[in-house]
C-alpha cells in the first residue's frame, strides 16, 4: 500500500476550517485517482503531495521511536543487552503487546533486525505457554525477517499437541497452514500424521483440508 503525506505543515485552530480543508484535500485525491489511474503518483506529486512507500513511513516511525514509559524502557534495556531475560521481561512484553497505547514502532524494529534477544524472548514465552496464540503470531512475524522455519514448526506442532480446546485447535491449524505454506511446508500432511482420522483432532484436520479443497483457494479464515 502506498501512502501520501501533504507538504503543508500548517495547523489551523479553527475546526470547521480544518474540516473543510480536509474535505477539499480528499476531493483532490479522488479526482487524481479517477483521472490518472496509471499516473497517480506523478499527478499527486504535482498536486503538492510527497510520495512515500509504506515501508518508508514505517522506517521513519521506527527511527524516531523512543521509550515513553518504564515498561518500554525495561524492554529496550533487555533488547540492547543491558539486562537479562526473565519473567519480568516477558510480562512487560506481553503487557506492551496488549496495551491500547502500545509503542509498536519501538518494538517492531527489533523484529526487522531479527534480534536474537527478541527471538530468545519469544522462545522463552512459548516454553512456558506453548499454546499462546499471541506469541505464536509474533514468532511467525519474526520468521518473515529471519528464516526460523524449523523452530516455528516445532512450536506450532507442540501447540497443536497440547491444546485441549477443539476450537482453539482449529485456529492453530489455520495458523500452522498459513504461516508455513509460503516456505513449501506441508502442514496438513504433518498434522494428519500426528492425529489419526478417528480422533477429534484428526477429524478437525480433515475438515480443514476438505474446506480448502471445496473453496479451491486459500481462505482468509475458516469457521470451526
Amino acid at each position: 500500500m502506498q501512502k501520501f503525506q501533504i507538504m503543508s505543515k500548517k495547523n489551523n485552530p479553527l475546526d470547521d476550517y480544518q474540516k473543510l480543508k480536509n474535505e477539499v484535500t480528499i476531493d483532490r485525491v479522488n479526482q487524481v485517482f479517477r483521472k490518472y489511474p496509471d499516473k497517480y503518483i506523478q499527478k499527486m506529486e504535482e498536486a503538492g503531495f510527497i510520495y512515500f512507500e509504506e515501508e518508508d513511513l514505517e522506517k521513519i516511525d521506527e527511527d524516531n521511536a523512543s521509550s515513553e514509559n518504564k515498561r518500554q524502557e525495561c524492554l529496550i534495556a533487555y533488547f540492547e543487552g543491558e539486562t537479562e531475560l526473565s519473567e519480568r521481561i516477558l510480562t512487560a512484553y506481553l503487557e506492551e503487546r496488549e496495551s491500547e497505547n502500545a509503542n509498536r514502532p519501538l518494538i517492531r524494529k527489533y523484529f526487522k533486525k531479527a534480534s536474537d534477544r527478541l527471538k530468545a524472548l519469544l522462545f522463552f514465552g512459548l516454553d512456558q505457554s506453548p499454546t499462546c496464540m499471541n506469541i505464536l503470531n509474533d514468532l511467525a512475524y519474526f520468521h518473515e525477517f529471519s528464516n526460523i522455519l524449523d523452530d516455528l514448526v516445532k512450536y506450532l506442532i507442540s501447540a497443536c499437541r497440547i491444546e485441549p480446546d477443539i476450537l482453539k485447535f482449529g485456529e492453530l491449524i489455520q495458523e500452522f497452514y498459513d504461516e508455513t505454506k509460503p516456505d513449501g511446508y506441508d502442514a496438513l500432511s504433518r498434522l494428519k500424521e500426528l492425529f489419526p482420522i478417528d480422533t477429534e483432532k484428526g477429524k478437525t484436520v480433515a475438515f480443514f483440508e476438505a474446506e480448502l479443497l471445496k473453496q479451491n483457494q486459500e481462505p482468509d479464515d475458516l469457521e470451526f
